[in-house]
């Protein structure tokens, strides 16, 4: 993976704070440029990709891969490149990177179009500071560690914290295909250059569109593989990670191992994953955990993610990274797969909006988003204290920030609702919650099928060879039917989730209590105690799937805070 991270000014001791911060991403020692104005580091990951260079004054430090460097990342050309275009040369990369450029009294950093890799930057006493991980940024001493009101209430209802902003006040996520400046003492506002919601539709008949995304796919696959490095596949039974390792076949790559994983009483998708793993050819294994397994690793889960992980699966993914780990050093997954080419968690907004069961007022597409995510959104209000609610603007921090996705205007609700879930879920959550998971592991994830040109094609191509008739994926299941067994092409593998009632359980129910008792909401002034005692308390023929979640959400939210805040648990 490696990693880059600075700040302005100068410091020894900070710049060493970072390093160790952010050690198990690459070898130590960092590499550091320094001057009076600026200073950038480099932590050199285990290949040959990523670097620094400094020449008259100007750095360029990158970490992650550039596809035009099959061996190893060469970074005169890019510093020759900046000096004749200025930062336009970012449209000209292609890869899984961040960089950080330093030109005299002006820091830059730029993300990859797709947000396969991620970067964050905060202030602190008038100095810019940046780093691949929040912990990087929090390395520095006396940064301020003040919760955003409204980030409690959008993680409640997105199960995550979208856009730019994070869960703390003065600590920013740039959003992929973008870049920043820092200059002149003040952060400028970001600036797109790469945006694929504007791409415009083409027509080409359906074998030629077949055709096109299995070429982009296994173009794709070749540059993200790394030469005589060890690789596997996290095969989770879906079709995602399924065409994966049906492209590997198809490109003759030979005794790939695989891993999925999974709950020891409720086994959901391992079957399905077998019997893929059997089809294409993988050396397989399962991992079977217990509810105890999944509650004793959470505390890790929590320092790894440095926010609240939405998604429980992301416990599962460290899990099963830690065990990977001790086989290879890359690991493939389906990440993203489904905000690119439909999935089943588009369906119930897309039928909200075209056959209602909300008021069409005039935020009724965003109140269908919301609605849809599988969060708190409905309960946010009587979830959180009235004093905390006062703190934002409800409106703002929900439904307005989706308004400049899913406002009306040319193309389809289906692509705009694409859009949003490719730059918020993907470049906020998915991606940046999956590298974190495996790189604790020092294992780091490929997504091949979130690459650029997959999700410019996935624009190009009609909207229903994405979802078609309540069938997701079309366009996927279509080009490689004939590589995959028919039970991956007909059926949608469960997600990784809990097994039912799972916070009913003895030691599960004993663990939400204690993190979740009144004394300690009542001191932090967030949520309602009684309201929450109510969703423990409820009896258990009342317990709806979504109560798990919301469980969840507010256990793991209450975690981090303590963490970040470095409260006793």
């Amino acid at each position: 993976m490696g990693a880059i991270f600075g700040f302005s000014g100068w410091s020894g001791k900070k710049s060493r704070a970072m390093a160790d911060a952010l050690s198990h991403r690459g070898t130590p020692p960092a590499r550091t440029h320094a001057s009076i104005r600026s200073t950038a580091c480099w932590l050199p990951a285990r290949s040959n990709h990523g670097g620094i260079i400094e020449h008259r004054g100007q750095v360029i430090a990158l970490a992650g891969r550039l596809y035009t460097d099959q061996q190893k990342t060469h970074m005169a050309p890019l510093l020759r490149s900046y000096r004749e275009k200025g930062l336009d040369f970012v449209r000209d990369l292609q890869g899984a990177y961040v960089l950080s450029i330093l030109d005299e009294d002006r820091i830059h950093l730029a993300r990859d179009p797709s947000g396969l890799r991620t970067i964050y930057y905060g202030l602190y006493n008038d100095r810019f500071i940046f780093a691949v991980e929040p912990k990087g940024v929090l390395a520095w001493t006396g940064f301020a560690r003040d919760l955003r009101p409204a980030a409690v209430a959008q993680y409640l209802s997105f199960g995550f914290v979208p856009g730019m902003e994070t869960m703390l006040e003065n600590l920013w996520e740039l959003p992929p295909g973008h870049t920043v400046t820092f200059a002149q003492g003040r952060i400028e506002p970001p600036s797109c250059f790469t945006s694929f919601h504007q791409i415009k539709k083409e027509e080409q008949n359906e074998q030629a569109w077949e055709a096109e995304l299995v070429s982009l796919h296994g173009q794709a696959l070749a540059d993200q593989l790394p030469n005589g490095e060890t690789i596997g596949l996290f095969l989770s039974g879906g079709l995602g990670s399924s065409v994966i390792g049906a492209e590997l076949l198809r490109k003759g790559e030979q005794h790939i191992p695989s891993w999925s994983i999974g709950f020891e009483d409720e086994p959901k998708g391992l079957e399905q994953a077998k019997k893929i793993a059997h089809h294409i050819g993988t050396e397989h294994q399962e991992i079977l955990i217990r509810p105890k397994d999944f509650l004793e690793n959470l505390d890790k889960v929590i320092l790894a993610a440095d926010e609240p992980p939405g998604d429980p699966s992301a416990v599962l993914m460290y899990m099963l990274s830690e065990k990977v780990a001790e086989d290879v050093r890359y690991i493939l997954t389906g990440t993203g797969n489904t905000l690119a080419f439909g999935g089943r968690h588009m369906l119930p907004v897309l039928l909200r909006h075209w056959y209602g069961g909300l008021e069409h007022g005039p935020f009724f597409r965003e109140q269908a988003y919301l609605s849809s995510c599988n969060g708190a959104y409905s309960l946010v209000p009587t979830l959180l204290t009235p004093e905390w609610r006062s703190l934002y603007n409800t409106h703002d921090a929900l439904e307005g920030l989706l308004t400049p996705f899913l406002q009306p205007g040319p193309g389809s609700f289906l692509d705009k609702l694409s859009a949003t879930n490719i730059l918020l879920k993907g470049g906020h959550m998915q991606l940046p919650l999956i590298e974190r998971m495996t790189g604790a592991h020092r294992l780091t994830s490929l997504a091949p099928l979130f690459d650029e040109r997959l999700l410019s094609l996935s624009f190009r191509m009609p909207s229903i060879l994405k979802i078609n008739q309540g069938r997701e994926k079309i366009l996927l299941r279509r080009a490689y039917s004939s590589l995959l067994p028919q039970n991956a092409l007909e059926h949608s593998a469960p997600s990784l989730a809990f097994p039912a009632r799972f916070w009913q359980r003895k030691e599960c129910k004993k663990y939400a209590r204690k993190i979740l008792s009144r004394r300690s909401l009542k001191q932090a002034g967030i949520f309602h105690p009684e309201r929450i005692n109510d969703l423990l308390s409820l009896p258990t023929e009342q317990i709806q799937p979504q109560h798990d979640q919301i469980l969840w959400l507010l256990l793991t939210f209450e975690l981090w805070r303590r963490k970040i805040l470095n409260e006793k648990t």
